[in-house]
């Protein structure tokens, strides 16, 4: 087996894996073209899949187009995902199937954080509430953090 080794290069065209900032591709890729062997370490609109909330919205939004096209076996295949609520835009939707699946445990995650932080499960509409008065919630309000809701299981 053949070991390939690999040397660093200040070459702006000739390389093979290019390690880069996010920033690089939206400031170079547009303007240059990528050879078969040429590997980047992120690609343009990651966070469309990467982001919990924008994967959720592509999927739901693919799924609305298929059934549009009438596709609708295709778009049954898409039922793997739990139910998702935005919020604060969302809530009173949320609200509405909370009252549907009150048997459900559900998670709150903080949209655009990462590692964990300010995860939290809840199987009562108060501890969102509770949550809600502590944040000053305000929908339209740029200091209040955008969450997504996911059911996560049935209890018993």
């Amino acid at each position: 087996m053949r070991r390939r080794t690999w040397k660093e290069t200040d070459h702006d065209i000739d390389w093979d894996i290019y390690w880069t900032e996010k920033e690089w591709i939206h400031e170079v890729m547009d303007h240059i073209h990528l050879g078969p062997n040429q590997k980047v370490n992120h690609f343009r609109n990651y966070y469309e899949l990467c982001r919990k909330d924008n994967l959720i919205k592509n999927l739901k939004k693919h799924k609305r187009i298929l059934e549009k096209e009438g596709k609708l076996d295709d778009a049954a295949e898409y039922n793997f995902f739990p139910s998702t609520f935005h919020l604060p835009s969302e809530y009173s939707l949320f609200c509405e199937e909370f009252k549907k699946n009150s048997n459900n445990v559900w998670i709150m995650k903080p949209i655009g954080k990462a590692q964990g932080k300010g995860i939290f499960l809840f199987n009562k509409l108060s501890q969102v509430s509770q949550w809600k008065s502590d944040t000053r919630w305000k929908p339209d309000s740029p200091q209040v953090t955008k969450f997504s809701i996911n059911s996560t299981h049935q209890i018993g």
